[in-house]
């Protein structure tokens, strides 16, 4: 007879034809049932009558996760500028720039400049490819020996959004004439005050002068068999790489043989940073690099699409740094913003001979990413990390002699 140690009151009640059985277990003198600890006893004419033993839990060792970069070699740099790419759920994807196509879904957000604004709301502006296009304006000309990309559209007051220099095929971008910020409130003493300037239109180089543009200059300055000159400090490497160890008057000359010049401060760190003074080329947030990266990190030039300014000027963060034709003084925006009108500095053009003896500016960073940042070096001997590139005014600089006269080249 199966002993049946457990049941259910109401089923003993409602089954009427089992009454004796469950009469049996359920019966109103014995005694309460309790709950049992151990599985029942294997049942009679099972293949043995021995009790059934006690099942214990199994010890089970957890699985020990794979890892799947143990044939990848540790990052190194800052963690908080990495990111890794997954194979699933693409939210976002960074792609190389195709300056053959230009997207309908592509816009720009842009925060919100007034302080207690909640940083989660932004605006979209339109990109080009949505909005009506601008007409070119007709008095315009642009000097011999530049041709406009007329693909890459016109700005609002008409001038090409890019040109290409016909000396050193070098692609240019519009940076539009107005006021920018200069500088920072909190930062290195070298860099304040922040103050407000105006500057003309000008163009400037999308990406740092190349080995390949440097060497094809070199090579037509031996074929003319008069002064040459001296090769780049890193000239044995490859040719996309940005052309350093450059000394200021090699730059210049470079710059002026293409029928262009040196980028003043002001022009660099407005390309850099855009009118609002983002304190990077991308914005005021934390970089996103496709691989890693470090701060004087040296590639080929526009690797990282996230290097790339509001006006889309690469590498003005991450490079190599760059001439400016500025003399260096530590105080040299203190001087600026005594010449403000209204607030405003308007085309200033750093201070009127060498503060420092041989120091001109050098921009972009080699510990961090920061574009506001500035420094001096020694315009004759050149560190290996200094490289250049060149600009397009589209105004004649001022007259005052000391800045017009010519640095001698050679």
């Amino acid at each position: 007879m199966v002993r049946i140690d457990q049941c259910n009151k109401k089923v003993c009640a409602g089954a009427v034809g089992l009454s004796l059985l469950f009469i049996a277990g359920c019966g109103g003198g014995s005694e309460p049932v309790r709950q049992q600890s151990q599985p029942p006893r294997q049942a009679a004419g099972s293949s043995s009558n021995m009790q059934a033993p006690t099942l214990k839990p199994a010890s089970v060792k957890p699985t020990p996760k794979k890892n799947i970069s143990n044939a990848q070699t540790a990052p190194v740099g800052n963690p908080d500028d990495q990111f890794e790419v997954v194979d699933y759920v693409h939210n976002f994807e960074i792609q190389k720039p195709d300056s053959s196509a230009h997207s309908k879904d592509e816009f720009v957000a842009m925060l919100p400049a007034a302080p207690g604004v909640n940083s989660s709301s932004f605006s979209i502006v339109k990109a080009a490819t949505e909005a009506e296009p601008n007409q070119p304006d007709p008095s315009f000309k642009l000097p011999d020996g530049f041709t406009a990309m007329k693909e890459a559209g016109y700005s609002q007051q008409g001038l090409p959004n890019r040109i290409r220099c016909d000396g050193d095929y070098s692609e240019m971008v519009l940076v539009p004439a107005g006021v920018s910020l200069q500088g920072v409130a909190a930062g290195d003493a070298n860099a304040k005050p922040q103050f407000s300037v105006y500057q003309d239109a000008f163009y400037i180089d999308v990406h740092e002068v190349t080995l390949e543009q440097y060497r094809r200059w070199r090579s037509e300055m031996i074929a003319k068999k008069g002064k040459v000159p001296e090769p780049a400090g890193n000239d044995s490497q490859s040719a996309n790489l940005p052309a350093m160890g450059v000394s200021y008057t090699d730059a210049l000359n470079y710059s002026r043989a293409m029928g262009k010049q040196l980028p003043r401060e002001t022009q660099w760190e407005k390309a850099a940073r855009g009118e609002s003074g983002f304190s990077y080329p991308w914005g005021s947030g934390r970089p996103l690099w496709q691989v890693t990266r470090q701060p004087g990190q040296i590639d080929p030039v526009e690797t990282f699409p996230g290097d790339k300014s509001p006006y889309g000027v690469y590498d003005m963060a991450g490079n190599a740094r760059e001439w400016c034709d500025d003399w260096y003084s530590k105080n040299a925006y203190q001087a600026a913003l005594a010449l403000s009108d209204a607030g405003v500095v308007r085309d200033w053009m750093g201070p009127r001979r060498a503060v420092e003896p041989s120091l001109r500016v050098v921009r972009g960073n080699q510990k961090s990413w920061e574009v506001w940042k500035r420094t001096g070096e020694n315009m004759r001997t050149p560190p290996a990390d200094v490289g250049f590139r060149c600009v397009l005014n589209l105004k004649s600089e001022s007259a005052d002699p000391e800045k017009a006269k010519p640095e001698s080249a050679f």
